[in-house]
C-alpha cells in the first residue's frame, strides 16, 4: 500500500466514497465511532433538525411552531414548510416525498449556499454525538476511578488485617516457643 495514496474512505453505512474526505464525518452512532457522509448522518439523525432549513432543534418540541413528517421522526419549523399553514396540515419530508431524494449534492460549480448549510448541520451533529460520547465516557472514567479508589482502600486496610494478624501469630508464636523453652528448663531443673 502506498502511504502517500491512502485507500479512499467510504461512508459506513452506505459504503459510497465522497468526492472529498470533508464529506466524511465521524459520528458515534450506538456506541461506536462510525463515518457517515453528509448524506447518511442527515438521515440517521431525522428530528434533530430542520429538513427545509438544516437548523439544528435544541430539546424543546412546541407543537405550535413545529410540523412532524407523517411516515419518518423529522421534524420542521412551520414557517420553514408553510408560512400559513393550518394546524391540520400533514407534513411530508423532502426525504418522505421523494425516493431519489439526497440531502447534500454537490454539482461541477462546488458547494452553494444550501449545500453549506447541509454540511454545517451534519457537522455540528457529528459534533454533538462526538461530544455526548466523550461526556459518557468521562462519567464512566469518573465511575471506574472511584471504584479503583475503593477497591484500593479495601486492599489497603486487607494487608493491614493481614500485617497484624501475621504480627499476632509471630508474638504466639514466640511466647508459645517461651513457654515450651521454660516448660523444659522447668524439666531440666527437676530432674536434677
Amino acid at each position: 500500500m502506498n502511504p502517500f495514496h491512502p485507500n479512499p474512505e467510504t461512508c459506513d453505512c452506505c459504503s459510497i466514497t465522497p468526492t472529498s474526505p470533508l464529506f466524511l464525518h465521524t459520528i458515534t452512532y450506538r456506541a461506536i465511532n462510525r463515518r457517515f457522509c453528509t448524506n447518511c448522518v442527515l438521515k440517521q439523525q431525522q428530528g434533530t433538525f430542520c429538513p427545509i432549513c438544516f437548523e439544528l432543534f435544541n430539546d424543546s418540541f412546541i407543537p405550535n411552531l413545529h410540523l412532524m413528517c407523517i411516515r419518518c421522526p423529522s421534524i420542521a419549523h412551520r414557517s420553514c414548510v408553510l408560512p400559513s399553514s393550518t394546524p391540520d396540515f400533514a407534513f411530508l419530508c423532502p426525504a418522505c416525498a421523494d425516493p431519489n431524494f439526497s440531502y447534500f449534492k454537490v454539482d461541477r460549480r462546488g458547494i452553494d449556499f444550501h449545500a453549506n448549510k447541509v454540511l454545517a448541520a451534519a457537522a455540528q451533529i457529528s459534533a454533538n454525538t462526538l461530544t455526548r460520547a466523550a461526556a459518557a465516557i468521562r462519567l464512566d472514567a469518573e465511575r471506574r476511578a472511584m471504584v479503583a479508589v475503593g477497591a484500593r482502600k479495601r486492599a489497603i486496610e486487607a494487608l493491614e488485617l493481614f500485617a497484624d494478624v501475621a504480627a499476632k501469630e509471630r508474638e504466639e508464636g514466640l511466647s508459645e516457643q517461651e513457654d515450651d523453652s521454660s516448660i523444659e528448663n522447668s524439666d531440666s531443673e527437676s530432674s536434677d
